[in-house]
């Protein structure tokens, strides 16, 4: 599995442009296809993918169609700014988000195990803090070897 950790510049402030930057970087690698961001965007309107966190911190993992990725990657963004997305247990809800995991992954049985394996992620607030905080490439790092 692909894993790609950027931080975002000030220039990121909706989901729709967050969502754009971390597909542009699996684009540029050939992990997936362009019609891919369209997708994570379109599904994020009645499918949202915020997640609200212990202590008030938010998640987001949007994700797509499977038939536009070439290779399972997940694209990481740290953002400097919070970004709204939606909540997913409720749509007409909002949470914050500075993390933003991207997911691109071809089989539905690999999709629901990655699903599970980062919720459980995002209940281990040690984890979370490091995503914050390590350089990109170890949180990069630490993100693949939780998921392996």
């Amino acid at each position: 599995m692909n894993i790609n950790f950027t931080d975002a510049g000030e220039d990121i402030s909706t989901y729709h442009e967050a969502i754009r930057f971390a597909g542009n970087i699996l684009i540029k690698q050939g992990l997936i296809e362009p019609q891919y961001i369209d997708a994570c965007i379109d599904r994020e309107v009645d499918f949202p993918t915020g997640l609200l966190l212990e202590g008030g911190l938010g998640v987001a993992m949007p994700h797509g169609n499977s038939n536009f990725v070439n290779d399972d990657s997940i694209s990481v963004v740290r953002t400097l700014r919070p970004i709204t997305f939606g909540r997913m247990e409720d749509k007409s809800l909002t949470v914050d988000c500075h993390l933003i995991f991207n997911l691109a992954l071809a089989s539905g049985e690999n999709h629901l195990t990655i699903l599970r394996k980062l919720i459980r992620l995002f209940q281990d607030t040690e984890f979370i803090e490091a995503c914050r905080t390590l350089p990109a490439d170890k949180a990069a790092d630490l993100v693949k070897k939780k998921l392996s």
